[in-house]
């Protein structure tokens, strides 16, 4: 089943919750009870603005385990936001169309060759060589206006995912992992999965912490919900309605727990021109805004998904999914999600209101 909706909208009736609760929730003070007298359970809570959003981390346990999760996670997410790869990306960038390779980190490599393995299911509506039309359109909004036929024609020709070329060696036993870009001009765009790969970097520094439950909130579009909330429920979170009128404006309530949350939609990064709405998720075949009657897909994945090759990776595949599914629209993206049956997948339109199709 592509995807799975209750009997009015096409959600798990028993993950449905009113989006009253989502409010009262949000304003519940968490408070731990003693276990014992020397291990007080607690909930350590810090919220700070990373990845180019505000993120929030919550983590509950003991005093002492609780607080450092929420510092590792933050620690993770800083070195993040400093782009550590960013020199590597930069040297294979100006190698482009020389057939040169260069020497990338291992992180690197594995970020690359996920998004490579979802480029080819999706047949390139997610490419991560899509850097030069991300620049483009960028600016775009910066300026209220959209690029010419000929701006998008020529950065469209810097752009394919076939053209990006990895490989892995070993060198007196050290592994060592190489990439190029085969077109001058190309250039890596990280956007569409940094955010699910910095989840998938917190649940490892998190395994063996101890947590009762905890939940990382990167702005709401990439979510990540182990255990339970300091009631013994699942963390709720809020579907946002896309055409609300405020960030609280929510259709649905959903549980998380030992789950990730990815969100693509078309509310945040947009510009009105011409009275067309003209939004950041580029469809990388045609250079322009994907059009498909969608305003926002959410993907939510189990922790333990079912194909071994993702195993530690279902935030990355969220994230990547979403925005391939914005792209691809609610029937091609039928084909796409074959191999993850257990994806829960809410497509909202352009009203507003949930769609769906199985």
């Amino acid at each position: 089943m592509l995807f799975r909706f209750a009997a009015h909208c096409g959600i798990p009736a028993k993950r449905v919750f009113c989006a009253a609760v989502l409010m009262a929730a949000a304003s519940i003070l968490f408070t731990g009870c003693l276990t014992e007298k020397d291990s007080k359970e607690t909930t350590a809570e810090d919220t700070h603005l990373v990845l180019g959003t505000v993120a929030r981390i919550q983590a509950r346990g003991t005093e002492k385990a609780a607080r450092l999760a929420v510092e590792e996670a933050y620690d993770l997410l800083s070195d993040m936001d400093t782009n550590p790869d960013r020199t590597a990306i930069l040297e294979m960038e100006a190698a482009a169309g020389s057939g040169e390779w260069t020497k990338i980190p291992a992180e690197l490599y594995e970020m690359l060759s996920l998004a490579q393995a979802i480029s080819r299911r999706s047949d390139g509506a997610f490419d991560v060589t899509m850097g030069t039309l991300t620049t483009l359109w960028s600016e775009a909004r910066t300026r209220g206006e959209p690029p010419t036929e000929a701006e998008i024609r020529e950065a469209r020709a810097h752009v394919g995912y076939q053209y990006l070329e990895l490989r892995e060696g070993n060198m007196d036993g050290v592994p060592i992992y190489e990439g190029r870009l085969m077109k001058p001009g190309m250039q890596i765009d990280r956007g569409g999965l940094i955010k699910g790969y910095a989840l998938d970097e917190i649940l490892e520094h998190w395994d063996g912490a101890h947590l009762k439950g905890a939940l990382a909130d990167l702005g709401a579009s990439s979510m990540l919900g182990i255990g339970t909330n300091s009631e013994g429920e699942p963390w709720q979170v809020g579907i946002r309605n896309p055409r609300g009128t405020s960030s609280v404006d929510m259709l649905l309530v959903m549980p998380l727990s030992n789950e990730v949350l990815s969100a693509s939609g078309d509310d945040e990064r947009y510009f009105m021109y011409e009275e067309k709405r003209y939004h950041h998720l580029i469809d990388p075949r045609t250079g322009y805004p994907a059009d498909t009657g969608l305003a926002s897909v959410t993907v939510i994945l189990p922790l333990s998904t079912d194909s071994p090759a993702w195993e530690g990776h279902a935030g990355v595949l969220s994230d990547m999914l979403s925005t391939a599914i914005f792209v691809l629209g609610p029937e091609k993206g039928r084909a796409l999600l074959s191999d993850f049956p257990t994806a829960l997948v809410i497509l909202i339109g352009p009203d507003g209101k949930v769609i769906g199709s199985r």
